[in-house]
C-alpha cells in the first residue's frame, strides 16, 4: 500500500490545496485496510479541496500516513451523512441561492448519466457545509451500473476563488500514472480537462476525471473508476471521453450552482493576469537547486536527466542509479513551526535526528511501503531544518518516475546524503 507515491517534489503557492491533495491520495492509497466506498468517499471529499496544485511535497507523506491509517477507522463519520442529511453550520441567508436539497442535485446528475441503475453513497446539500466546511462546494459519491459492471463515480460543484488556468489542470503524470491528458479553452475561456490516469498499486485500476472551469470560478468535476477504487470490476470506466466532456459541459449544472452562494473571492471579468505583478521569488528556481545538487555529489557520481519541474535527477555512483529530487522553502515563520514539529514529533524507526552546532535540525531517514515499514527500503532521505525557517529537503528513491518505489541500494547512501546537504552551498 505506497501511499508515498502520490507526492510531487515542488513546492505550491497554497499549502491547504497541497496538503489536502496528497492527504487525499495517501487515503486512497490505505483502501487495502478498509470497506472501499467508505474510503473512497472520505478520500474524494479531500482530494476535491486540493486538486487545483501538486502536492507540496513527497516529505508530507509522514504526518499523512498516519493520518490516513487512523482515518480509516472513522471514515463512517463522513459517508454516513446520506441523501437530504442537515449538516451543522448551515449557510447564511443569500436571496440569490436557489435551495436545493441533496436528493435534488443527486437527479441533476442522474439526468446527466446514460440510461442505468443509480445508488447513492453520500450527497451533500448544496449551500450547507459539509465535512470541508466549504458552503462554496457541494460533493456527492454514487455507485453507477451501466449493464457493465457497477462503478464508483463522484461528482462536485464549486465556486470558487481561481480562475480556469489554475483550476482545470492535467494531473501530473511524473507522480502518478497517466494514460492521456486533453486540455482545450473555450471561447468564452473556459476550460475543459479530461484525464485518464492508472495505479501503480492496482494494474488494473482505471480512474478518468473531467473537469471544466469557468472565468467566474465555477468548477465541475466529474471521477469515475471502473469498479471500486481498489477493485477493478470491468475494463474501462463506464463513460467514454466524449460522454464525461459532455456530462461536465452540460448546462443542466447551473441548477446545481444556484443552489452555492458566491464566492466573495470569486474572479471578476475585469480582472486581467498581465497587469498582475509578478510575486518575488522566495526560493532558488529548480536549475539553481539542481546545479547546487549537481555540485556536491561524490567524486566519480554522475548527474543526468535534469528535471526541473520536479526538481530532481538521475544519479549514477559505483554501478547504483538512482532519483534524487531537491525540495527548498524559504525563511519564515511557517518553517520555524516545521522545525518545531520535527523537533518535537516522534520519530520512525530508523530516523535519526542531529541538532547541529549553530541550531539547524539535521534529520536523516530510511523507511519502505509507509513510514513505519523498513522491508524492503524504499525511501532515504535527508532534510535540514535552519534556524530561520528554511529547510532543504533531499529524497532518493530507485525508479524513473515519482510513483516508482523499487527496492535496492541507493546510488548514494544515507551518509553521503548527510554530507551533501550540510554543505554550506545551500545557504543563502
Amino acid at each position: 500500500m505506497p501511499v508515498e507515491d502520490s507526492f510531487g517534489d515542488n513546492p505550491g503557492d497554497n499549502f491547504e490545496g497541497d496538503f489536502e491533495d496528497g492527504f487525499a491520495q495517501a487515503l486512497r492509497g490505505a483502501a487495502a485496510l478498509a470497506p472501499e466506498t467508505a474510503l473512497f468517499g472520505l478520500a474524494a471529499g479531500a482530494e476535491r479541496r486540493g486538486q487545483r496544485r501538486r502536492s507540496r511535497r513527497r516529505a508530507a507523506v509522514a504526518g499523512v500516513a498516519a493520518v490516513a491509517v487512523l482515518a480509516v477507522g472513522g471514515v463512517g463519520v463522513f459517508v454516513d451523512a446520506g441523501p437530504g442529511t442537515v449538516l451543522s453550520g448551515a449557510a447564511a441567508a443569500d436571496p440569490a441561492v436557489q435551495p436545493m436539497t441533496s436528493e435534488e442535485a443527486v437527479d441533476v446528475v442522474a439526468g446527466l448519466l446514460p440510461p442505468g441503475t443509480l445508488q447513492t453513497v453520500t450527497a451533500e446539500t448544496p449551500g450547507v457545509p459539509g465535512p470541508a466546511n466549504n458552503k462554496h462546494s457541494t460533493f456527492g459519491v454514487l455507485r453507477y451500473d451501466d449493464g457493465q459492471g457497477a462503478s464508483l463515480l463522484s461528482y462536485s460543484v464549486e465556486r470558487g476563488a481561481q480562475g480556469p488556468e489554475a483550476a482545470a489542470v492535467c494531473m501530473d503524470g511524473f507522480t502518478m500514472p497517466q494514460d492521456s491528458c486533453e486540455r482545450t479553452t473555450g471561447p468564452d475561456g473556459s476550460v475543459l480537462v479530461v484525464d485518464k490516469l492508472r495505479d501503480s498499486n492496482f494494474p488494473g485500476k482505471r480512474e478518468w476525471r473531467a473537469t471544466r472551469a469557468t472565468p467566474d470560478g465555477t468548477v465541475i468535476r466529474v471521477i469515475e473508476y471502473n469498479g471500486e477504487p481498489a477493485t477493478p470490476t470491468r475494463e474501462t470506466p463506464p463513460l467514454d471521453s466524449g460522454q464525461l466532456a459532455a456530462m461536465v459541459t452540460s448546462p443542466t449544472w447551473g441548477r446545481i450552482v444556484a443552489a452555492l452562494p458566491a464566492h466573495p473571492k470569486a474572479p471578476k471579468p475585469d480582472r486581467s493576469p498581465v497587469n498582475t505583478p509578478a510575486p518575488a521569488e522566495t526560493t532558488p528556481a529548480p536549475a539553481e537547486l539542481l546545479a547546487t545538487l549537481t555540485k556536491l555529489l561524490p567524486p566519480g557520481a554522475q548527474a543526468s536527466d535534469a528535471d526541473e519541474q520536479h526538481t530532481a535527477l538521475t544519479v549514477t555512483f559505483e554501478g547504483r542509479t538512482s532519483k534524487i529530487s531537491v525540495y527548498a522553502e524559504p525563511a519564515g515563520p511557517r518553517g520555524q513551526r516545521d522545525k518545531k514539529d520535527a523537533e518535537e514529533g516522534l520519530t520512525t524507526p530508523l530516523e535519526v535526528h542531529e541538532k547541529l552546532s549553530d541550531g539547524t535540525l539535521l534529520v536523516l531517514n530510511r523507511f519502505g511501503n509507509g513510514k513505519t515499514a523498513v522491508d524492503p527500503l524504499l525511501h532515504w532521505i535527508a532534510k535540514v531544518y535552519y534556524p530561520d525557517g528554511r529547510n532543504i529537503l533531499l529524497n532518493e528513491w530507485n525508479g524513473d518516475f515519482g510513483y516508482d518505489y523499487r527496492p535496492g541500494q541507493p546510488a548514494l547512501s544515507v551518509e553521503q546524503l548527510k554530507v551533501v546537504i550540510t554543505a554550506p552551498d545551500w545557504r543563502r
